[in-house]
């Protein structure tokens, strides 16, 4: 799983570039006061400046993805008591520690690759709709947001999967 981690993170710097020349490229359109938040009708809701609006998509862009791969160093460092995985003395003793956490960073890593993902699906909506209508689509957002939701939640059974009661080995 140590190959998976690294794969996600070679796909999220990708992402985080992507992100980046996202926001280069609709920097120019955008009006000066951006449309941040809109109601369940897609109307905008909430307004910021161009630079601080821009701003906070791209720290949600970039921050939240790179924090949740963070955690991949942070749970190598931390003692086995502030790791909450199901069966956490039998998954984190040190027979299967190394391979635990390798299975958890791959995981994470996929976790941050499809939140960086959304966050320049979401982006891309929130550009759209300052330079065209100035209404978000509701249809597409939803669809995303659900694609997403799926998406987590078939990590989190994975790893219920992965994590399930330990086989006891009669002698």
């Amino acid at each position: 799983m140590e190959q998976s981690r690294r794969y996600a993170v070679r796909i999220l710097w990708l992402l985080t570039v992507v992100g980046i020349c996202q926001h280069v490229w609709y920097w120019p359109q955008l009006p000066p006061t951006v449309a941040t938040h809109f109601g369940v009708d897609g109307r905008p809701n909430d307004w910021m400046s161009r630079g601080s609006g821009t701003a906070v998509l791209l720290g949600f862009q970039v921050v939240f993805p790179w924090l949740l791969m963070s955690l991949v160093w942070l749970i190598g460092v931390l003692p086995n008591s502030m790791i909450n995985i199901p069966y956490r003395d039998y998954w984190l003793d040190s027979d299967r520690r190394g391979a635990t956490l390798a299975w958890l960073g791959g995981f994470l890593g996929w976790i941050a690759v499809a939140t960086a993902l959304l966050m320049i699906v979401l982006a891309h909506m929130t550009f759209r709709a300052n330079v065209g209508s100035g209404a978000l689509e509701n249809g597409p957002f939803l669809v995303f947001v659900g694609g997403y939701l799926v998406v987590v939640l078939g990590m989190t059974a994975l790893s219920f999967r992965r994590f399930r009661r330990p086989v006891e080995k009669s002698e």
